[in-house]
């Protein structure tokens, strides 16, 4: 019985077979050359040939000298190793090539691993600076605020006291014109008079028509009084623009 997994070509591997005979067997003609199907990959390794030249073989399929029993035996005998399967036991590794890829994955994870610690304790830094930043200005913000808004409710107070006092101006400026106009009109009545006894006097006639104390009086008294209504009208029209102005 031959040993399991051998190529068509590998018969040295098995028992001597006997043929019945010494003679040598017939020439055979030259063997037919087939490829065979593409080598097995591993995972992470698709592209062999970077590190180990291509693994495309050739089988020959010689005919050779069979007897009855060899016949007889190839009928019971187990199908040999797939061409695929073969390839795939060319591509094992030894296991220091398996040893190294670990240690350089052990590597590669320990360095993201220090890496990543790193960043996150930078980050975790940064994050209690910028709070700590943050609170600060915070706090000075709220103290100006709060400053701020004193200074609004104590100007706005005052705001309020000269509003109250413009008001209460106002309405004493409406009232001294009111005043002012009706003085004016009431003077009218001691103008009236004085005007009727200058009249009356120059119905004198011969030697009363004299210029005496009492005329210049009475003209005196008319010229104060429309001095006065003139200067009362003015100030009632200054109070009257000032009161409309914005």
């Amino acid at each position: 019985m031959e040993f399991l997994g051998t190529t068509q070509t590998a018969s040295y591997c098995g028992p001597k077979k006997a043929c019945g005979f010494s003679a040598l067997p017939p020439a055979v003609p030259a063997p037919e050359i087939q490829e065979c199907y593409q080598p097995y990959y591993l995972p992470g390794y698709r592209y062999l040939n970077s590190w180990r030249p291509s693994l495309f073989y050739k089988i020959s399929n010689a005919q050779t000298c069979m007897d009855e029993g060899a016949m007889c035996r190839s009928a019971l005998r187990p199908p040999t190793i797939l061409p695929a399967l073969r390839s795939a036991l060319f591509c094992r590794y030894s296991p220091h090539d398996w040893d190294r890829s670990n240690e350089l994955q052990m590597r590669g994870a320990e360095a993201s691993r220090l890496w990543a610690s790193r960043l996150t304790g930078d980050s975790m830094r940064l994050m209690q600076d910028k709070d700590q930043l943050t609170r600060q200005m915070q706090e000075g913000t709220s103290w100006n605020l709060g400053q701020r808004l004193s200074d609004i409710g104590f100007w706005k107070s005052e705001l309020g006291y000269e509003l109250e006092r413009l008001l209460n101006e106002n309405r004493s400026l409406e009232t001294v014109k009111r005043r002012l106009e009706c003085v004016a009109e009431e003077l009218n009545c001691p103008l009236q008079v004085a005007l009727e006894c200058l009249y009356h006097r120059e119905k004198r006639i011969g030697i009363d028509l004299v210029h005496d104390n009492v005329e210049k009086n009475l003209i005196r008294e008319v010229d104060l009084l429309k001095c006065c209504q003139e200067q009362m009208r003015k100030l009632a029209q200054r109070i009257d623009i000032q009161m409309r102005s914005p």
